[in-house]
């Protein structure tokens, strides 16, 4: 199949857009922090990175605004759907890389910000830590990380992932969230499909931990809210761990 005949899936009535390697899910709104990441693209020189990007819906945004952006995402097809919905005017400020956290490598002191929304979840413990260490070295001093992770509060995971985690967390587990069976949660005849077999959830508190043993400063840890309109969000708001951190001047090495 050639790149010109792959295009963007159809939003579900939710706003849930599913992404063409099984691998979840993505909306045309972007969540606050995201947007965050999009305001920063536009006031600094440097190139950002969004990694894990799908379809590219921040990574458009970004560009809109003046941006230099590193689109990476592991699905190639999703950065042909982007290449191609990409405003002419635009197109010289974008970069694609396709590669897979936690083997994909860019070079040291590279980007001035990093988004990496809702990908971590799909990593085994080990695995994230060695991604968010790479994201502290690809970051100049004084950029700034953006983490969103998908919580144990929320989804068709929460009746029973929650109390579990939590009583994994006050027993010392340091990774409470891990979920060994996903897929054994879906309903007989779901549309909703998952690549992994397992999917790892956290609160704001362990993502900080990761970015702290990383050398990164945290700057705000909170729950976030679902953008899209899901069934099973948590009422209290907190279907995501969002992390921002940022890597310390003194970090330079000349």
């Amino acid at each position: 199949m050639s790149s010109a005949t792959i295009s963007q899936p159809d939003a579900w009535a939710c706003g849930r857009i599913p992404t063409l390697n099984e691998r979840g899910f993505t909306t045309e709104i972007p969540d606050p922090l995201s947007q965050q990441f999009v305001e920063l693209a536009a006031g600094i020189d440097a190139e950002v990175l969004d990694i894990g990007c799908a379809y590219g819906v921040v990574v458009k945004r970004a560009l809109a605004v003046g941006g230099r952006v590193c689109a990476c995402d592991m699905d190639q097809r999703h950065l042909d759907v982007l290449s191609n919905s990409v405003k002419p005017a635009d197109k010289s400020r974008l970069r694609c890389v396709a590669g897979t956290l936690p083997e994909v490598n860019f070079d040291d002191s590279s980007f001035g910000a990093i988004l990496c929304s809702r990908v971590l979840h799909f990593l085994e413990g080990p695995d994230i830590e060695r991604s968010v260490s790479k994201m502290h070295r690809w970051l100049r001093p004084g950029g700034k990380l953006f983490l969103i992770v998908d919580s144990p509060y929320s989804g068709i995971t929460s009746v029973r992932t929650g109390p579990e985690y939590e009583r994994k967390k006050a027993s010392g587990d340091p990774w409470p969230g891990f979920v060994a069976d996903y897929n054994s949660y879906l309903p007989s005849g779901s549309r909703v499909k998952f690549a992994t077999s397992f999917v790892h959830l956290m609160d704001p508190e362990t993502l900080s931990r990761v970015c702290e043993r990383a050398g990164l400063v945290v700057e705000s840890k909170a729950y976030m809210a679902r953008v899209a309109n899901l069934a099973r969000a948590d009422p209290q708001g907190r279907d995501h761990a969002a992390v921002v951190a940022s890597k310390a001047y003194q970090d330079c090495r000349w």
